[in-house]
Formats: C-alpha cells, structure tokens, sequence
C-alpha cells in the first residue's frame, strides 16, 4: 500500500518481503546511519527480529516502519515513520536513508512529504516534532527546509507541557507548527 509519493519517491508500510528485511537490516546495522540516534555499531539486530517487528505492525501508516523507494529504479534507499498526533496534538517523524542516498536531497522531499501527510490528514494534529543530535547538520537542515523552528526552553510556545519534547542535551528540538506550514507551502 503506497501511502504518499513525492516527485522522485514512494513511500509505503514496510513487509515481510525479503528484499523489504533485507534493506532494514542493512540500514539498521549501518554505523554511520545509526549513530545518529546513538547506535555507534547499529543495532545488531537479525534479519529474523526485524521479519517478527513487522509481522506485528499496525494496520495503519502510523507508528510502523514506512519504506522509501526511488521510483526511477524502485531501489529501496531508506525509512521514515509517521506518528499519530499526542495528548498535546504532536506528532513525530523520523528519516534514515542508507549514505549512498545522503546530499542528494530526499531526506528534505521524504520530510516535505511526512509533514503535509500529517498536516493534510490529520486534523487535530498543531505540530510536528523532530530531535536530531546536535552533530546532525543534515537533519537539522531538513527540519528548517520544511519551516521547523528550533525551540528553546523557558521560552512561551503553543503546546502544553513543552518541557517534556527537550530531548537530552547533545540533542536539539524542533517544531514545524501548523500555522507557519501553511505560510511556508
């Protein structure tokens, strides 16, 4: 099931597939992919954990594993995820892509693509939060590109109980809010 496509991307749920196990164990074992989010050796997970994960998937698009496909060639470049707006009508995103893929601009149309889908079909959603490392020039520059802001605390936002988005110190915040996609479209 594709659930939304871009210019030069389709975006579906992850399967059992082998070619689909065989492109997360890749880029879940990848240290340069997952030291990001503080996996220096990756995870060290089987091909066999990864098939039971997504046996178990929600039905949904949201919280599960979406993969990334080139449509040029249908390769299977990376991941993202969609997540379901919370108490606070916050929803989380997240990209990886495998590094032959890296400054080539999908990270910034995959990011593009997550946020309309979340702005466009879902209604109570106000915000769409992203924590990169403080390292990750990249994924601070994709969350910019989609007219994120980085926040800071003790200052005043539109969300209730802010303080619990801060993401530990090495990392940043930010936040596209619903009024200024609407602007930044």
């Amino acid at each position: 099931m594709i659930v939304f496509e871009t210019k030069r991307l389709l975006i579906r749920k992850a399967t059992t597939s082998d070619e689909d196990v065989a492109m997360f164990y890749r880029l879940w074992n990848h240290p340069q992919v997952m030291t990001n989010v503080g996996f220096s050796n990756g995870l060290g997970i089987s091909k066999q954990e990864i098939f039971e994960k997504f046996s178990n998937q929600d039905k949904t698009e949201y919280n599960c594993r979406l993969v990334v496909i080139r449509k040029e060639n249908e390769r299977r470049i990376g991941e993202c995820m969609l997540g379901t707006p919370d108490e606070n009508c916050v929803s989380k995103t997240d990209v990886k892509l495998l590094p032959e893929y890296w400054n080539k601009g999908y990270g910034k149309e995959i990011k593009r693509g997550l946020v309309d889908y979340l702005f466009t079909n879902q209604p109570d959603c106000l915000a769409v939060k992203a924590d990169p490392k403080k390292s990750n020039i990249a994924s601070q520059k994709m969350q910019e590109f989609v007219g994120a802001v980085r926040l800071e605390k003790g200052q005043q936002y539109p969300i209730r109980n802010i303080e619990k988005y801060f993401p530990p110190e090495d990392h940043y915040l930010y936040l596209v809010f619903r009024k200024d996609w609407r602007k930044f479209r």
